[in-house]
């Protein structure tokens, strides 16, 4: 699917703009953020991830680890049939959130950090809690999906929220298009200067 609509986060001072969404089952996304001149962009292939935030000394960065490990979960959430085969062992609980009793089912693989699902009564993704490893240790992301709407039969939320130790990002679509032909170049690695140091 392509979807449009708006991103809010540090990266553009706490200004809503525009934001498109290229998605492709079974593991493909890319979002790019209109920021003005160049774009920011995130991107996972299937196999590898990249960054691409152009006011940064490093502007484009390759995700390596948990944080290539999170970028792939963050994109099976939205083909929740690639979910159960990511996982080699599952573990499941319940929690509230809100105030609202949900389904917690911790999925694991050798060597990886877990991944907490929590999925309300209806069997729809509301929050996403992995980790990233940081010079400081392994710190929590969680990303909560909200506004879910019917496309071709398909539920998708129409908004998240991804929180991490010192921020947080939000995105709203606004018109998603389902089944159209998307070009692989908008998987592939960002063309542009890995490094602007001098």
């Amino acid at each position: 699917f392509v979807g449009t609509g708006t991103y809010l986060g540090f990266e553009t001072s706490d200004q809503e703009v525009p934001l498109q969404v290229f998605a492709k089952a079974p593991d493909q996304r890319a979002l790019v953020v209109e920021t003005g001149a160049m774009d920011l962009m995130m991107i996972f292939n299937g196999r590898n991830a990249w960054r691409y935030q152009p006011d940064t000394p490093i502007p484009l960065i390759e995700l390596t680890g948990w944080s290539l490990i999170g970028s792939r979960i963050d994109t099976l959430a939205f083909f929740p049939a690639m979910l159960p085969k990511a996982f080699a062992q599952f573990q499941v609980g319940y929690a509230d959130i809100d105030g609202k009793p949900v389904e917690v089912v911790r999925g694991m693989n050798p060597g990886e950090s877990p991944v907490n699902l929590h999925f309300d009564a209806s069997g729809l993704l509301v929050r996403l809690v992995r980790w990233t490893e940081t010079a400081a240790g392994p710190v929590p992301v969680q990303i909560d999906y909200s506004d879910y709407r019917d496309v071709n039969g398909v539920k998708l939320p129409f908004a998240w929220v991804q929180t991490w130790t010192n921020g947080q990002s939000f995105v709203k679509l606004k018109d998603v298009k389902p089944n159209v032909a998307i070009d692989n170049a908008r998987f592939a690695k960002p063309n542009v200067p890995e490094t602007r140091l001098k």
